[in-house]
Order: structure tokens, then C-alpha cells, then sequence
């Protein structure tokens, strides 16, 4: 009879580990570069024999729409790959292409991540007329001067996602994104759809529903079964 409810427990974690995928994918609908979760079954070694999957996450990379801004430093990439960032002595890998010009030239995040060139290096200018090439060549005053890191996983499976449009990969995990082109003045939305979402949630409410009507059936059986051998006892 535990089995009933150990199997119901799993259904209902796994329904609400769902929903708080669909709940943070809604919560990120405008972020930029933003890569919606998606919750799957995963199978576990089996412990015991009501063993059931459990919940794992991976990331949709398909492209989001991109839209005009008018901003010169901002940036979106149309096709396959990612800006290389450092953030302190690491680095990261996004389609978020929001920076700015601080202080010393960088181009930055709003988190301060740095813009990193193909060959390695922090990506400075000297002035504010950036011109940036579809094939990612930054023009500095009509010059240039660097070339921006657009990088792609061999296997996106080896990229793990950092906060909420950031990614890490192993060493060596990441190459150059051939054919991809840089956007100047563009910015890639989210990719949730609300659709999308709406859907998986019904999903989740079905699987708890279902765990509901286990634990309901196990009180009904122990209840008969108490009567049962009550009855007996008399």
C-alpha cells in the first residue's frame, strides 16, 4: 500500500516542479536573450520498484524575434552561436547583446560582463561612432579594430545555464559560430510563448490531479480495509 503513496508524492513533485519551470520561463517573457526552460521526464537509476522520473530541465535555443532599437551598442545575433563575455575571471556565453561603453572603452553588460574579441581579449573602442559589420568586424572611427566572439557549443547538452541569460561551458566546449551574423542596433527578445506555456501548466495540473486521485484511493482501500478487519475482530 506505501507504494501508492510514494508513487502519488512523485507525481505531484514532479507536476510542481513543472509548474515552477512554466513560472520562470512567464517571469523572463521580456527579458532579452532570454532561452526558454523545458521541463522533461528523466529516468533515474531505480531504487525501488515505484521508482518514477524525475523532473530535469533543458534550454530552447531556437532564435527569438529581433527588434530595432536604434542604439549603437546594442547587438543581436541572427543564426546559430553566442557573445563571448567575461565575467571576472570567467566566461560566459549569451544572446543578451544589451551593452554599453564604460569607463575605460568596454563594452558591458548591465551586469558588467565584458564583450569579448575573437582571439581573446576585453573589446574596448576609443569613441562612441562604433560601426559594427554583419560578420562581427568593429569599426572604430572608420578603422578596425577588433572582431566581436560569436561562439557556438559543439554539444549544447555541455552548456549550463547561469542566472538568466547566461550560460557556461566547459574548456574547450566552444567554437566559433560560422555563417552566423552580427545585428548592430538590434536586441533578441525572449523566446517563451505564452502558448506555450499555458499548455505545459495544464499539463501539470493534469499530473497532479492524478497523484490527488491516488492518495484519495489509498485513504478509500485503507479505510475499507480498516472496517474489514475491524469487522473481523468483533
Amino acid at each position: 500500500m506505501s507504494g501508492l503513496v510514494e508513487s502519488a508524492t512523485a507525481i505531484m513533485r514532479m507536476a510542481e516542479r513543472r509548474l515552477d519551470v512554466v513560472a520562470h520561463n512567464v517571469a523572463n517573457i521580456s527579458t532579452p536573450g532570454y532561452k526558454r526552460r523545458i521541463g522533461f521526464a528523466q529516468a533515474v537509476a531505480a531504487r525501488s520498484a515505484t521508482d518514477l522520473p524525475e523532473i530535469a530541465t533543458r534550454f530552447d535555443a531556437g532564435q527569438a524575434q529581433l527588434s530595432e532599437t536604434g542604439n549603437a551598442f546594442d547587438l543581436a545575433i541572427s543564426g546559430d552561436g553566442y557573445f563571448r563575455v567575461r565575467a571576472g575571471d570567467r566566461m560566459l556565453y549569451s544572446r543578451q547583446g544589451q551593452f554599453r561603453r564604460d569607463a575605460e572603452g568596454s563594452l558591458v553588460t548591465p551586469q558588467g560582463y565584458v564583450l569579448q574579441q575573437v582571439g581573446g581579449g576585453d573589446l574596448r573602442i576609443d569613441g562612441v561612432a562604433m560601426r559594427v559589420g554583419q560578420d562581427g568586424i568593429v569599426l572604430d572611427g572608420g578603422r578596425p579594430v577588433a572582431r566581436i566572439a560569436v561562439e557556438r557549443a559543439g554539444d549544447p547538452a555541455a552548456m549550463t545555464a547561469v542566472g538568466e541569460s547566461f550560460f557556461s561551458a566547459p574548456e574547450g566546449a566552444m567554437e566559433e559560430a560560422e555563417g552566423s551574423l552580427v545585428r548592430q542596433g538590434m536586441l533578441e527578445g525572449s523566446n517563451v510563448s505564452l502558448g506555450d506555456e499555458m499548455t505545459q501548466s495544464m499539463v501539470a495540473v493534469r499530473q497532479a490531479e492524478s497523484g490527488a486521485r491516488l492518495i484519495q484511493l489509498y485513504d478509500e482501500l485503507m479505510g475499507r480495509a480498516n472496517s474489514a478487519f475491524g469487522g473481523n475482530g468483533r
